[in-house]
């Protein structure tokens, strides 16, 4: 018999999430057995050191140009590692300095969140010369990670300053963590400015390590690897909002001590440098962030909530426009109708934004209606284009600095007028 009724079906699906905030790697010269420009995921410790191989020779011939897509297939410790690599003692196949440097990486990283990474293996280069290298990945692979952890010394490239201001710009969504000597970041200052792509953290070493007292132990704990990770934990929702990163609680770092450290620490803030400190004021034990700041001092949780709304307002406004271009009831058209469903989906993401966190609740969104937005752009209905959509938002930030102000009333007046107030005598 024929059908009386016809049934046309159409799916709709909801957008995948974009996993760029989560993704982070930890920058290897030379220590693993794995290619030039060639990256592989590590969800634990374990991962990381079987990557480990000395006597590699294998490195040289990699590039960042010659794997598509970057990822290893195996985390198995199949050739032997590379020579001189983020300070080494400078023989042709000893690349101990670069293993000690990727494990103390994966030590602090492990230690503060049980997220995984990735390792980025850059080759057998120097870290004072990473910038050509590091380059080149990024430019082949934008946005690939949110986070990148370089190896101590990289701040002595002196082409690396350029490249960190060439990431600084608001949209960049990419953050690079360094750690060193108290003095390091002047070497990544650009005119004197720090850059907000770029993360220092001034560990307890060298000349500042007062007798007496513990240094850190530069090859079981990495304060830049540390910090990542505590930055990349984020999973922002309304059961885990985004927490300010000032204050947070470090594993594994050792702190710099109170005592005899007051000029150093007011110059470290001063120039927007992180370091891990002790939180016995609060009667905690353990290390914490001072101060949570990008090295133009914009809060790094500031950021995070920024860069999440900018991409999934994206994702989200393009995935409406990709399920209403398919048959159905209700396409998305160009006309008020649709410029109405497009607001009510970024407003449903920012909503999310606040639900999460990442955003005051105190947040702007306009959209200019279809007929003045066509009558100033003419031109713009021909080609589909609408730039009508606009929002202000406020990133949120935490308390860094308090004042409470406690009168000492020693004449006892104070008490006789609230005890006259709680009795009406």
């Amino acid at each position: 018999m024929p059908n009386i009724v016809t049934i046309n079906e159409s799916v709709i699906r909801g957008a995948m999430p974009n996993l760029l905030q989560q993704k982070a790697c930890l920058v290897s010269l030379g220590a693993t057995s794995l290619k030039a420009g060639q990256t592989a995921e590590a969800s634990s410790l374990s991962d990381v050191l079987a990557l480990l191989a000395p006597f590699n020779t294998a490195q040289v011939a990699g590039s960042t140009s010659n794997e598509n897509p970057p990822v290893a297939q195996s985390t198995s410790n199949t050739s032997s590692a590379a020579p001189d690599a983020g300070g080494s003692n400078g023989s042709a196949h000893d690349n101990t300095a670069a293993m000690t440097e990727l494990t103390a990486m994966a030590q602090s990283w492990f230690a503060n969140t049980t997220a995984g990474c990735w390792v980025l293996e850059l080759g057998q280069i120097a870290a004072t010369t990473i910038e050509s290298a590091l380059s080149q990945f990024t430019e082949t692979y934008p946005q690939l990670f949110y986070a990148y952890v370089l190896p101590r010394g990289a701040q002595n490239d002196p082409n690396l300053p350029s490249f960190l201001a060439n990431q600084s710009s608001s949209d960049g969504r990419v953050y690079f963590f360094l750690c060193g000597d108290k003095d390091g970041y002047k070497k990544l200052l650009v005119n004197g400015v720090g850059q907000k792509s770029t993360f220092y953290g001034a560990e307890y070493t060298g000349s500042v390590v007062r007798e007496g007292t513990t240094a850190a132990n530069t090859a079981q704990e990495h304060l830049a690897a540390a910090v990542a990770a505590q930055f990349c934990n984020a999973r922002p929702s309304g059961l885990n909002r985004l927490a300010p990163m000032s204050f947070r609680q470090l594993t594994g770092i050792t702190p710099w001590t109170e005592a005899g450290h007051g000029p150093n620490f007011a110059d470290l803030k001063r120039n927007n440098i992180g370091f891990a400190g002790t939180a016995n004021e609060g009667g905690v034990e353990g290390s914490i962030l001072f101060w949570g700041t990008f090295s133009n001092g914009d809060t790094m949780s500031g950021w995070y909530g920024a860069d999440w709304c900018s991409i999934n307002v994206e994702l989200q406004l393009a995935n409406a426009i990709i399920e209403g271009s398919q048959p159905g009831m209700r396409p998305l058209v160009y006309s008020q109708e649709g410029i109405n469903r497009l607001t009510a989906r970024a407003q449903q993401t920012l909503d999310s934004a606040v639900t999460g966190g990442c955003i005051l609740a105190q947040y702007e969104l306009e959209a200019t209606d279809f007929n003045s937005y066509i009558t100033a752009n003419p031109s713009d209905y021909t080609t589909g284009t609408y730039n009508g959509l606009a929002a202000t938002v406020v990133p949120v930030r935490g308390f860094t600095s308090l004042t409470f102000n406690l009168a000492i009333d020693f004449s006892g007046q104070t008490a006789t007028s609230s005890t006259k107030a709680a009795t009406g005598a």
